[in-house]
């Protein structure tokens, strides 16, 4: 997958962004007897404040690379660089707008991936996954546990899942300590999220509430959208308008909220086309606006 986003922030001194390139390739391999390997990594460079942000090794992640044994669609044990899944984005959910919700991103990593193991699977309309991370070093004597996480959920027939997870772990390693969120002075952090995402009849609805141990911080967001292409019969088309609010309360700092509108389309030979507006109000200075438009391309083979 790869796209280009260009946005605007309205009432700042270098006001364009430029997400340029944004790539993702990912691959799994069927080995057969139960066994598969996932691997997803992903290169994404910013143009913001008049200049190019970052090198290479602070755009650069691999965000899987994973041996999976699978002896039941109810048992799955998987080993390397794994996902954890905490939070709707993090769980692959159908988040609509071009950039991660800032209800989550504000208070969780995004892509959060770390080195561990994970045993996870699906029963009826139950999945479920825990799993334990480690930071690694050398000697291995030095390396450490960065925490642990779980997630349980149903999803119904009718298009609902609903899910509850939560994370334990340090702030020291890993990518609580890298991505510069506010964590406060504890050495642990400590979260927990219900998310639910509704997929059905052309709609899609979306939410999650997040209570975090750092600062006794919390947020909620919530999209809805509907895809007018189910009623032009455009089956080889997605064309779905959507509005979206976030919000995100801190105690010590100023809370905001968000509410962004937009469209995002798929289109046929698998082209996608994005474009919304938002409207951030923080409590301790004047609202913020902006403008992002993304066109991008995803293939499979």
């Amino acid at each position: 997958m790869t796209e280009v986003n260009f946005g605007h922030r309205h009432n700042q001194e270098h006001p364009s962004i430029i997400d340029l390139p944004h790539i993702v390739v990912g691959g799994q391999w069927q080995m057969g007897r139960g066994w598969s390997a996932v691997v997803e990594m992903e290169y994404e460079r910013f143009h913001s404040d008049g200049s190019w942000q970052n090198g290479f090794v602070d755009n650069y992640a691999t965000n899987k690379l994973y041996i999976n044994k699978e002896w039941s669609e109810a048992l799955n044990v998987k080993a390397g660089i794994v996902d954890i899944p905490v939070g709707t984005t993090n769980s692959g959910g159908p988040a609509l707008t071009i950039y991660d919700p800032y209800s989550e991103s504000a208070l969780l990593p995004m892509t959060w991936h770390e080195g561990g193991a994970a045993v996870w699977g699906r029963s009826g309309i139950f999945h479920y996954e825990a799993g334990a991370y480690v930071y690694g070093a050398a000697p291995l004597r030095q390396s450490r546990l960065v925490g642990a996480a779980s997630r349980v959920g149903i999803q119904t027939g009718g298009g609902l899942d609903v899910s509850l997870s939560g994370y334990y772990g340090t702030t020291t390693v890993g990518m609580e300590q890298r991505q510069g969120l506010d964590l406060g002075d504890s050495r642990h952090v400590a979260h927990v999220a219900l998310d639910f995402a509704y997929l059905a009849g052309g709609w899609t609805i979306d939410g999650q509430a997040i209570a975090s141990s750092a600062n006794s911080n919390r947020s909620a967001g919530v999209e809805v959208g509907y895809d007018v292409a189910t009623l032009m019969r455009l089956t080889q088309f997605s064309i779905i308008p959507f509005a979206r609010y976030d919000g995100v309360f801190h105690v010590e700092n100023a809370s905001c909220n968000k509410w962004t509108v937009g469209l995002n389309a798929t289109l046929p030979l698998g082209f996608t086309f994005k474009a919304e507006a938002a409207r951030m109000n923080p409590t301790n200075e004047h609202h913020k606006a902006s403008i992002d438009v993304s066109i991008g391309w995803q293939g499979e083979f």
